[in-house]
């Protein structure tokens, strides 16, 4: 769909109030014309509107009046250079970009090819039973243990049952 035909797909969805195709679309838009600013600045426009701020820094990021709160947010929420990077997924020449967001671009780049940038590959859930002390050796050994005490407890109850029997 061209470029024209999917913005006005936008402002229509915008208007009737469907802001999740209006997303979709500028993000579709945005994987077709990385290095289109003014499409990331709609699609930051619309997520501003909807209070995702870390999302609004995320496209706002090559704007040369990005917001510094929207851009901590964007930082918070990716925490590593090269997943910022990723994020961003520029591919277009930073002779586009104005001084701010060229320089900007430039930090991060060299952040991601830092050996200090250490990405933590794990999944969201594996960082999560970290957190709490568990591993997954811990998790099924848990597990197994639960089923004991529940087939002991059935036991206990069978007995139970039998002994009432006798009397």
């Amino acid at each position: 769909m061209p470029l024209d035909l999917t913005l006005q797909r936008v402002d229509d969805d915008l208007a009737q109030g469907r802001v999740l195709p209006a997303i979709q679309r500028l993000r579709s838009l945005v994987r077709t014309y990385p290095d289109r600013l003014d499409v990331r600045a709609r699609l930051a426009v619309v997520y501003r509107s909807q209070h995702e701020i870390a999302q609004a820094g995320r496209w706002s990021f090559l704007a040369e009046d990005a917001d510094a709160t929207e851009i901590a947010a964007f930082e918070r929420a990716f925490r590593s250079p090269r997943g910022r990077l990723a994020a961003v997924a520029w591919s277009g020449d930073t002779d586009a970009l104005g001084p701010v967001a060229s320089a900007r671009l430039a930090r991060l780049q060299e952040g991601a090819r830092s050996p200090d940038d250490a990405v933590d590959e794990r999944t969201r859930s594996e960082r999560v039973l970290e957190r709490a002390g568990c591993t997954a050796a811990g998790l099924v050994a848990g597990a197994i243990a639960l089923l004991a005490i529940l087939g002991l407890g059935a036991l206990v109850v069978q007995g139970v049952r039998v002994v009432a029997g006798w009397f």
